[in-house]
């Protein structure tokens, strides 16, 4: 699972709303849209505008090794 999917995956279990973190970041929303359906690659920037939006870290979205590649 890549860092994206682990997003976007964290922010509907936790019943954040995409316009919510838009609104944080500045990040326009058909961007935050294509952003966590995996359409287009995040930047590192946008990552950390995510993760400071949702109050994460985002060591808390990175896995290292290999017990992770799908």
């Amino acid at each position: 699972m890549n860092v994206q999917s682990r997003i976007s995956g964290y922010i509907k279990d936790m019943g954040i709303t995409q316009a919510s973190i838009c609104k944080k970041t500045g990040i326009r929303p058909d961007v935050m849209s294509a952003t966590l359906s995996c359409k287009r690659k995040m930047t590192a920037d946008e990552f950390e505008m995510i993760c400071r939006a949702i109050d994460k870290s985002p060591d808390d979205f990175m896995v290292l090794g290999k017990e992770d590649e799908d």
